[in-house]
């Protein structure tokens, strides 16, 4: 990954270049965790609507990371990020309601975020998030036979 390239990019106002390297920072590839620089970049990009952006500014107010957690405003960007068709923040809104994290727990809108991530399934590779989302929609599904 060219870093030099991406920090030119972000600066210039590529709100690709932003999110990856805002990635890059918050999970240290190729450079070192930096969480205020991740923060930064992933929230300018997020500012500009992008999903991928809006979900791991989100994973950074859920997991506390370089700020204090704070799962409602977690919310917030997940959703926005979820309603993009970010599959990964429709997984993580799936989770808090069917588990309650920071949200009363709410079955059904558990039951739709996981059918949003399932509907995706054509074009995501098959991984340990998926199939917890096809768990559940069963596992439901069986309940109310």
């Amino acid at each position: 990954m060219n870093i030099p390239d991406l920090h030119r990019k972000a600066e210039d106002g590529s709100v690709v270049a932003q999110t990856v390297l805002g990635i890059c920072y918050l999970d240290g590839v190729g450079v070192e965790v930096n969480y205020e620089e991740a923060f930064r970049l992933l929230s300018a990009a997020a500012h500009r609507r992008a999903p991928r952006a809006m979900a791991n500014l989100a994973r950074m107010y859920a997991q506390g990371l370089g700020q204090s957690q704070n799962l409602s405003e977690a919310m917030r960007p997940y959703r926005a990020a979820a309603e993009a068709g970010e599959f990964d923040a429709q997984i993580q809104l799936a989770r808090m309601y069917s588990q309650g994290i920071g949200v009363s727990p709410d079955p059904r809108a558990a039951h739709d975020w996981y059918s949003r991530a399932v509907a995706q399934e054509e074009s995501i590779s098959e991984c340990n998030e998926l199939q917890e989302a096809k768990n559940y929609l069963e596992e439901r599904s069986e309940g109310k036979r």
